[in-house]
């Protein structure tokens, strides 16, 4: 009678069968356990999920799995993380639902480290219909390491030791740059930290400094002096992305994700070469400046950022160095040991050294009213409290919301009590549709306000107030849902030409764009149509009008509401000429510009796809070949008959 396939395998010796499968893959063995009580247990004791385990993740931060490892549980361990990993990526595939969608955000927050190595995994997943998976992945790891940046803020500020490393200026710095790219490889950077100052103090031992002064002129001539070869900055050249603060979505000029030649920079000078550490005086308020792996990378900062990066370097190499944070302007001081004399350093200036007088010189020059309170050492809350503050006014200056709640968030960790920032905290929720957050938190404050306990230099503001922003945010929360399961109907008349997703190019600016929503005619406020005079169009506001994500090699980052006979499809001649004739005037006026930002062009290619930041957040992609990109569940929810109009 012949055996059943598979059936040798419980013939072998024991010793053969787990060395069959210790090369088996993790699906091979969940297989295998399921056939028989004999290979099940065979496979259970397997030691290639020890090896599976390693390979697939690299954050262990519960106590759960710590205690799994130590019973060498490997598969159930397997197993338990598989199943996160399962809910994490359904999670993301669900955030493109509005609704219940900072509910999901939260369900994220919560699993908390065990998400990031799955949130990771997807938000560098490669193929053409993975666009949006990569969008709302990044979008939600950038929330859920923000929010454990908050958590990690908070405990630093209020309970730090150096047992855990947390002593270190750079540390909070780090994760406010973090909360901002989740890749940054910050053990990386306090490593490079840790090299700089071991480069510094071999040059203190071999200058024969005895002094602080004398060991603070080496520091600095590390810090600020040119680099070998001369100063050199990272060309924006080779990446689309624009480093203007003025733009809707400021972005540095390579994005770190992108940026892989750490080692180009990450070098310690030496001999008598330096750092060439300088302030941007030309991007002063580009949100790079303040975040310190760009900081290093650039060799250009803010007062602020350099300060801790001047600390870092010098309270490592043994200098007893303080922050400043006087008004306007941020400094470092030397508390010397060895001499009544303190030493105030001017980081933006190249490290210059001055005693009080200069300092009270400086302050005078700059109509900043002098105190010796302004001149004493600030803790890292206070430091910390500046820089995300620093970055919240950027960043409304900017209008970008996301940044804001990322570094509000921080500052109420800091600062849980500051009216100021959950009052700012809620505005913002509110303009991300996050409506919860801003009901909780006016609620919260309506609560203190009305406590008993009075809390000192806290001021609240009226009651009444409080309450009617309070309804005003759940009556727009109502507005909001009901909106949210709105749908656009086709129009029977087929006056509506184009479909969400179709890919188009204005006929006059000659810009291109993809269509992500569309009204039967302008539903725009009145005072915008009399602005952009749409009723001198032949077609006036009676005509359909379409919203377009706009390719930012065309125009930096740019969304458009589009009248319909203002575009064509890309590859239409539009009444100017042929759409051959029209590459190179277009191309001329993109150079044009980029040119008038004082930016270079990025290459253009005349092709389908759209580069803008927020494609992902309506769209799954655009396949190699197609001739158009692919909805989402929601888009296409809200546009049920478009996918009609595209068979």
């Amino acid at each position: 009678m012949q055996s059943a396939p598979g059936a040798y395998l419980l013939e072998l010796p024991p010793s053969l069968l787990q060395q069959i499968l210790a090369i088996c893959e993790p699906v091979q063995l969940a297989r295998c356990a399921c056939t028989c009580t004999h290979l099940n247990k065979a496979s259970t004791e397997c030691s290639a999920w020890a090896r599976h385990c390693s390979a697939r993740w690299s954050t262990w931060a519960s106590s759960r799995w710590f205690d799994l490892q130590e019973r060498g549980a490997w598969k159930i361990l397997y197993a338990a993380r598989h199943e996160v990993d399962l809910r994490t990526s359904q999670l993301v595939s669900q955030l493109v639902w509005p609704i219940g969608r900072y509910q999901r955000v939260a369900e994220l927050e919560e699993i908390g480290y065990d998400s990031l190595d799955e949130l990771r995994r997807l938000a560098v997943k490669q193929g053409p219909l993975l666009v949006g998976t990569r969008y709302w992945a990044k979008q939600a790891l950038t929330s859920v390491l923000s929010h454990l940046q908050a958590a990690s803020m908070r405990l630093l500020v209020h309970a730090g030791n150096a047992d855990n490393g947390w002593d270190k200026p750079e540390t909070g710095a780090l994760m406010v740059a973090q909360a901002h790219y989740p890749l940054v490889d910050v053990f990386a950077i306090s490593s490079y930290l840790d090299d700089l100052a071991a480069e510094c103090r071999a040059r203190i031992a071999a200058s024969g400094a005895h002094t602080d002064l004398e060991r603070l002129a080496v520091l600095n001539q590390l810090m600020f002096s040119p680099p070998a070869g001369g100063r050199s900055e990272i060309s924006a050249a080779s990446d689309d992305t624009p480093r203007q603060a003025e733009l809707p979505y400021p972005m540095s000029a390579w994005t770190w994700e992108k940026h892989e030649a750490a080692a180009a920079w990450m070098v310690v000078p030496t001999g008598e070469a330096g750092l060439g550490l300088q302030g941007d005086n030309e991007n002063y308020y580009d949100p790079s400046n303040s975040l310190l792996p760009f900081v290093l990378a650039q060799k250009k900062g803010i007062p602020i950022s350099l300060a801790i990066v001047h600390a870092a370097v010098g309270r490592r190499a043994g200098l007893p160095i303080e922050f400043v944070g006087m008004p306007m302007h941020f400094m470092n001081k030397l508390c010397s040991h060895n001499s009544q004399d303190e030493r105030f350093i001017d980081v933006f200036a190249g490290g210059r050294i001055l005693d009080r007088e200069l300092v009270k010189v400086m302050m005078r020059q700059n109509d900043i009213p002098f105190s010796d309170a302004r001149l004493q050492a600030v803790g890292f809350a206070e430091v910390y409290t500046r820089m995300c503050g620093n970055l919240v006014n950027i960043y409304s200056h900017s209008r970008n919301a996301s940044r804001q709640r990322i570094m509000l968030d921080m500052l109420l960790a800091i600062a849980p009590g500051n009216v100021e920032y959950r009052i700012r905290r809620a505005q913002v929720a509110v303009n991300r549709d996050d409506y919860d957050t801003a009901i909780d938190d006016y609620q919260h404050i309506a609560a203190a306000a009305e406590s008993e306990v009075a809390v000192p230099g806290i001021l609240f503001p009226p009651s009444a107030v409080v309450q009617a922003r309070l309804q005003a945010v759940v009556a727009m929360k109502e507005a909001w849902l009901q909106q949210c399961h709105e749908q656009t109907r086709r129009p029977s008349s087929g006056t509506v030409r184009f479909k969400v997703g179709d890919v188009i190019r204005h006929k006059r600016y000659h810009y291109r764009g993809v269509i992500y929503g569309w009204d039967p005619e302008c539903k725009a406020e009145e005072e915008w149509m009399q602005q952009m005079r749409i009723d001198q169009l032949p077609g006036g506001r009676h005509q359909p009008y379409y919203h377009v994500l706009v390719d930012h090699r065309d125009r930096p980052f740019q969304s458009t509401y589009v009248a319909q006979e203002n575009i064509v499809r890309p590859n239409s001649p539009n009444a100017s000429g042929s759409s051959s004739s029209m590459g190179t005037d277009f191309e001329s006026e993109v150079q044009d510009i980029w040119a008038h930002r004082n930016l270079v062009a990025p290459h253009w290619e005349h092709s389908l796809e759209v580069q803008h930041p927020d494609i992902g957040e309506y769209f799954e992609g655009i396949e190699p070949e197609g001739s158009c990109y692919k909805v989402n569940a929601f888009l296409n929810y809200c546009y049920p008959e478009d996918w009609i109009a595209a068979i």
